[in-house]
């Protein structure tokens, strides 16, 4: 009886492992796909109809992988104090000091990210003509928004906006 519960046990103890294995190595390939292969079909897109020179497609190339490479760090470390915050909420008796410090440190990375994808358009707007500035943010914004939200009193256009 206590060899059968033995192999029992040495069964489960492997299949938490392997779960365990598996998650991690889910993760990490979440978190490692190459960013020159992510966005691959929206980096077609700009190609194509900002007509990038091949100069300016090395360059792009270049931000995107340095972007991707910060922002998943970011994203990594946001993931990370999420499990943290939610291991502390489910604690019979939380710690407030400690979830607010997670809170905060949360949303500095998340205003973190936000200043990294604004300079990261700043410095793809230096490789750009301004035709090109144009149609590239015109994409972006399809992107974000969603090609309904482009339209109707929302939105501002460019040439809405009244001069300095």
């Amino acid at each position: 009886m206590k060899k059968k519960a033995f192999i029992y046990f040495i069964l489960i103890i492997t299949i938490i492992n392997l779960s365990s294995l598996g998650v991690i190595l889910y993760q990490r390939s979440k978190i490692s796909l190459l960013p020159s292969v992510r966005g691959q079909k929206v980096f077609e897109q700009v190609r194509r109809e900002v007509k990038l020179t091949p100069g300016q497609m090395e360059q792009f190339q270049k931000l995107r992988i340095a972007f991707h490479t910060q922002l998943d760090s970011l994203s990594a470390n946001v993931d990370q104090k999420n499990k943290l915050l939610a291991v502390e909420i489910k604690k019979d008796s939380p710690d407030t000091l400690i979830i607010n410090q997670l809170v905060r440190n949360i949303s500095a990375r998340q205003t973190e990210s936000q200043y990294l994808v604004i300079h990261h358009f700043f410095s793809i707007k230096k490789i750009l003509t301004k035709q090109q500035q144009e149609k590239f943010f015109n994409i972006v914004l399809q992107r974000f928004l969603g090609k309904s939200q482009l339209s109707g009193p929302a939105c501002v256009r460019q040439k809405d906006i009244p001069n300095k």
